[in-house]
């Protein structure tokens, strides 16, 4: 049975011909075996299942048909019009990274059982500048950075003083409502999953690892209470990375190496 599945962005695709490729069994190329010839056939629905009709021998015309189809699809798709957010720093196959600046931010807390001192409530605190990675099927990164302006690729990356988030800068969503198919490249997408959800405890216990000088708990609480007029940069720690590091085809590697903190859960 013959089985496709196709994924368009923008439009369905339907499975209509087949190219079948025939070489010799002994003569190896780049694709296995080297091509003698080739046939191009239509696909047919028989019983419910596609299957590949009986076809004739693939010629130049059919090579400088499809060749010129090929290269208008892949066109569209890169060249389709999309609106950039003046925020993004990057985006690639797999990845888009931006920037938001310092800001008051509305923050939902709840108590867990991992919380060291109970908080709860909600308020508009202060949060650092932050550089944001989402890579749809890896999940979201959110780093900090100090400055009010966009940051440029050597700017020293930041811990993300934030509960909800590993010490390798990873989020942990939990039960947050993760961007549809439609929005995964919207910033505001994955910001709204970030911020939507409620901040329950630190993923780690090490000492001057998420917030430097303070109790995680306690600080938070304390900006609920009293929110200052900016966050207090002094408060960052070091991540051993800068912002062009996250360009690397094998970030996810990259952060990979980076030291756990202690008691990360």
């Amino acid at each position: 049975m013959l089985e496709v599945h196709v994924s368009e962005r923008g439009q369905a695709a339907t499975l209509s011909g087949a190219i079948l490729l025939y070489g010799g069994k002994n003569r190896q190329s780049g694709y296995g075996e080297e091509t003698s010839f080739a046939t191009v056939h239509p696909v047919s629905e028989v019983n419910s299942r596609m299957e590949i009709m009986p076809g004739r021998l693939l010629t130049q015309k059919d090579l400088a048909t499809f060749t010129k189809s090929l290269a208008k699809t892949e066109a569209t798709a890169v060249n389709a019009t999309r609106w950039l957010d003046s925020r993004i720093l990057a985006t690639g196959p797999d990845r888009m990274i931006w920037w938001t600046p310092p800001h008051q931010r509305a923050m939902f807390f709840e108590t867990s059982e991992a919380a060291k001192l109970e908080i709860a409530g909600s308020g508009a605190c202060p949060v650092p500048g932050m550089v944001w990675m989402a890579m749809p099927g890896n999940g979201l990164f959110v780093f900090a950075v100090k400055g009010t302006v966009r940051p440029m690729q050597s700017d020293q990356l930041y811990q993300a003083p934030f509960f909800n988030v590993w010490s390798r800068g990873k989020v942990c969503t939990g039960s947050a409502e993760l961007p549809s198919t439609e929005n995964r490249w919207e910033v505001q997408a994955w910001e709204n999953t970030f911020f939507g959800s409620r901040f329950t405890h630190p993923n780690f216990t090490e000492k001057d690892r998420l917030i430097k000088g303070a109790e995680p708990c306690l600080f938070w609480k304390k900006m609920l209470a009293k929110p200052a007029a900016v966050f207090p940069e002094r408060r960052l720690v070091q991540f051993p990375m800068v912002v062009g590091d996250l360009l690397d085809p094998l970030v996810v590697d990259k952060l990979n190496k980076v030291p756990k903190a202690k008691g990360e859960f």
